[in-house]
């Protein structure tokens, strides 16, 4: 997982078939911006920090414009 990748998860806090984008990575945790379907072409709901073991990497991978570099 990386920054850009496009997450899943079946946490309680994210509804289901919602989708995220990693934003950030620090240490055992990341960023995600949620969105509600597909990102880019769906409705943003949050940006919340969750654990990576609570993440499932879809294999996809975009570059967010508000992604730090590094």
């Amino acid at each position: 997982m990386q920054v850009g990748s496009i997450v899943r998860s079946v946490h309680i806090a994210v509804p289901q078939g919602a989708r995220g984008i990693v934003m950030r990575i620090l240490g055992d945790m990341a960023m995600v911006a949620w969105y509600a379907g597909e990102p880019g072409t769906s409705l943003q709901l949050n940006t919340e920090p969750f654990f990576l073991e609570d993440l499932i990497d879809t294999g996809e991978l975009v570059r967010p414009a508000s992604a730090q570099m590094h």
